[in-house]
């Protein structure tokens, strides 16, 4: 294969992550979009896009806040239970609390990079750009109404317990505290989602964006 790639890795992970694209012969495939445009949008979309950076820094800085504070409790635990043998169970329903931020925060943090899987098989089959780039939006619309589907029932769920007033078993936190990471999580996917198509569809329309440092 004589063509250069064009992976690219993604902040703030770097060099070490990267959207694979399936890469077989001299066909020229569209970069892989993200909800994050490579090129600069101007007015509201741009005033958008600023929030978006301060809206990423928070989940960033919750999802490194919520590891360290993870990891203490279960450091925390071991020397509880096998130091001074007095075991606290209550650090397991918070362990559990970090545990689902963690993981529905760090959902919406990698649909907003587009670092989930990727099968690859799209760019083995078809080899016209455009048609390559229509298939890629209409796939991140059915994502999207899954996601949005999920998060209404993420929001009924939580909206039950607040209504039940349902309490954790040990240490009788309310139990909204862990399922609106379930809020949180849908939804960070969906406005992601949104924004992945405004750039996939901004792109398609004008396809000179697609190149670095484009303005609209």
């Amino acid at each position: 294969m004589t063509r250069s790639s064009k992976q690219h890795p993604h902040e703030p992970v770097g060099a070490d992550s990267y959207i694979y694209v399936a890469e077989v012969d001299a066909t020229d495939i569209p970069d892989q979009l993200t909800a994050i445009p490579e090129w600069q949008p101007t007015g509201f979309y741009g005033a958008v896009m600023r929030a978006e950076t301060l809206l990423s820094g928070l989940i960033f800085t919750l999802l490194f806040v919520f590891g360290l504070a993870l990891a203490g409790l279960m450091f925390a635990q071991v020397l509880l239970r096998y130091v001074f043998h007095s075991p606290f169970v209550g650090i397991e329903e918070i362990a559990l609390l970090f545990g689902v931020w963690i993981y529905f925060l760090g959902m919406a943090y990698v649909t907003r990079n587009g670092e989930h899987i990727h099968g690859g098989i799209l760019t083995l089959v078809v080899k016209t750009p455009r048609t390559i780039q229509a298939v890629r939006m209409l796939m991140t619309v059915l994502s999207l109404i899954a996601a949005s589907v999920f998060a209404y029932y993420a929001i009924r769920y939580a909206m039950f317990e607040i209504d039940k007033n349902r309490m954790s078993s040990y240490m009788r936190w309310p139990r909204w505290l862990w399922s609106s990471s379930l809020i949180a999580g849908f939804g960070g996917m969906v406005l992601y989602l949104v924004l992945q198509f405004i750039n996939q569809f901004c792109v398609f329309r004008n396809p000179a964006l697609a190149a670095k440092g484009g303005d609209q």
